[in-house]
């Protein structure tokens, strides 16, 4: 059986706080999940996904959510889960040391141990170097504009729509120009400059520094000492050298 699943996260922590599933029939899942360290819940992911803090704060938590996931599953064939993006078998990684119930431990190991990101093979149907984001596939093949809420729910019924088509379709060239980033988001383009992603998000900055002065503005909500600037430049830095998330974001020199 194929499933095709989203969650949303917690900023820093990177906790499940929402999750969105629907299988190849057309069935759904859908909950808010309670992370750990609801404080995480900052005000960038719910101007993002909409999710307050005090949303999750009455939501029920992993073990329950994902408990209630494995019932929905069904486990009469072997299971294979759809993401679209690297984040969500991450997230899955994150939550699943938080959960106790064996019902919930088992539903997420069988999503880490059997997702695939299908934004890879997506972009290899369109005959592109980048990916292209969810909400514009979904736009390509409804022959109209669609805005992504980032809602998980939505996301999973999206990306199953993509499956299913872009597996029934035949190209000999790829129907999109290659996106480079809006200049309108281009702090600075120096050989130094340091691109923040995450999802449809993307920014430049002309350093580390200046990358870690934007996230204590924006994401801590606090002006930083030099100490602690150069303490987050320099897991910035280190990000980018493991290929590693931080702060919830994917961390990448400019190229340009």
């Amino acid at each position: 059986m194929r499933y095709f699943i989203d969650f949303e996260a917690s900023q820093f922590a990177e906790e499940i706080i929402s999750v969105g599933c629907v299988d190849e029939s057309g069935r759904s899942f859908y909950s808010l999940v309670r992370p750990k360290k609801p404080k995480k819940v900052t005000d960038f992911i719910t101007k993002l996904t909409g999710i307050t803090r005090e949303e999750v704060l009455s939501a029920p938590e992993a073990d329950e959510v994902f408990a209630r996931f494995y019932d929905w599953l069904d486990k009469s064939e072997a299971l294979k889960f759809y993401c679209y993006g690297d984040c969500d078998r991450r997230f899955a990684l994150n939550t699943v040391v938080t959960v106790t119930d064996f019902s919930a431990q088992t539903a997420l190991s069988l999503i880490i141990a059997n997702i695939v990101d299908f934004s890879v093979e997506l972009r290899r149907h369109f005959k592109m170097k980048r990916s292209i984001g969810l909400a514009k596939a979904v736009s390509y093949y409804r022959g109209e504009e669609i805005v992504q809420r980032h809602n998980s729910l939505d996301d999973a019924v999206y990306l199953r729509e993509v499956f299913f088509r872009s597996r029934s379709e035949v190209i000999d060239k790829c129907p999109f120009e290659e996106e480079l980033p809006s200049p309108a988001d281009i702090v600075h383009t120096g050989k130094r400059s340091v691109v923040a992603l995450r999802d449809e998000f993307e920014i430049t900055f002309a350093s580390c520094g200046k990358a870690a002065e934007w996230l204590s503005q924006t994401q801590l909500k606090k002006k930083l000492t030099v100490r602690e600037k150069q303490n987050i430049s320099n897991k910035i830095s280190l990000a980018m050298e493991r290929d590693k998330p931080y702060s919830g974001f994917i961390w990448r020199r400019n190229k340009q």
